[in-house]
């Protein structure tokens, strides 16, 4: 289930920021920045939406859209960043997120494209990408890294979907969580 956070899990969340593997960040944010965004989790708000992963009532990771550091991106596109706790990684957590995110992205938040970076060499998350039905499409250089881009488009994603390949997350009234 994907939900807002809790104000304990703030902190955890930016020890988990402070500590992260330089593969997955960019550079650190500002701590109360940080904690500004995440406060107003769980809304969707100038292209910026933060959830925490549930497992079981417990937060195991954090999925958010974004706004590259390039500025906004066109109507209706999406950047999505995703960082499951390692005690929680290789069971599905990340790609069941993603999924729901993905598909609450373009059933109540009109996109068109969701997209998503991460570096090359990070065969777990190019493999979740893979399995939810995203495709590479690009590869680019920003930061003096190289990096990967992965996406699905709406048309691909429904085509997806209407083989049985997800579920819808809920009613859009609030963050996605996992169906029935």
């Amino acid at each position: 289930m994907l939900r807002a956070f809790t104000p304990k899990e703030i902190d955890d969340e930016w020890r988990e920021m402070v500590e992260a593997d330089p593969m997955s960040i960019i550079a650190l944010p500002s701590e109360a920045a940080f904690r500004k965004r995440l406060e107003r989790s769980g809304r969707l708000q100038d292209g910026w939406l933060d959830l925490a992963i549930d497992l079981d009532g417990a937060c195991v990771g954090r999925i958010q859209t974004f706004v590259p550091s390039e500025g906004a991106l066109p109507s209706g596109v999406f950047e999505v960043g995703i960082g499951v706790r390692a005690h929680a990684r290789g069971r599905g957590h990340g790609r069941e997120a993603l999924a729901l995110l993905t598909d609450w992205l373009f059933e109540h938040a009109d996109a068109v494209r969701v997209q998503a970076p991460t570096d090359p060499e990070n065969a777990a998350m190019r493999t979740v990408f893979d399995r939810v039905g995203w495709e590479l499409v690009e590869t680019y250089t920003e930061f003096d890294r190289t990096w990967v881009m992965y996406a699905v488009t709406r048309e691909r994603w429904e085509s997806r979907t209407r083989g049985g390949g997800t579920t819808s997350p809920g009613s859009g009234e609030g963050p996605p969580r996992r169906a029935p």
